[in-house]
């Protein structure tokens, strides 16, 4: 499942990771208020999903042009921006629930946090230095190998 988005064409990527970076920074800008307005929640989804998709476009197809192969493991950097996009998701969810949004914001934090739940993980897996692959090949307990 994992695989599924980082192995999309750059746009893709791009759309997934700048709608999901605009939704968690409006949950989190919201967090506080209890009623706001759907006009300016969905501007300011708009508007840094426009800017941190077209950033994360560049950048990625920059690198696709130097030789990375999108169906290969994505560079350390790709892998930080999906865990980061994760974590502050759930953070702008916990946050909006304890806050006065309550549900109604917390809500715009779930679809980043299920839609970029498998990359994640196996972004920050791969950060701290442990890849999927590697899992089969731990010795077992009480043997060498």
């Amino acid at each position: 499942m994992a695989a599924f988005l980082t192995k999309r064409p750059a746009w893709v990527q791009a759309v997934v990771v700048g709608l999901c970076t605009g939704l968690f920074v409006a949950a989190g800008a919201y967090a506080n208020q209890r009623d706001p307005l759907i006009s300016s929640v969905v501007l300011l989804v708009l508007a840094v999903a426009v800017v941190a998709g077209v950033a994360f476009f560049l950048a990625l197809r920059a690198r696709l042009r130097r030789g990375w192969a999108a169906g290969s493991a994505p560079p350390t950097w790709v892998n930080l921006v999906y865990a980061a996009v994760w974590l502050l998701s759930l953070i702008a969810a916990i946050n909006a629930l304890f806050g006065a949004g309550g549900l109604k914001v917390a809500v715009l934090a779930i679809v980043p946090i299920v839609l970029l739940a498998p990359p994640a993980l196996v972004s920050i897996r791969a950060l701290v230095g442990r890849s999927p692959a590697h899992d089969g090949d731990a010795p077992r307990a009480g043997g060498m190998g």
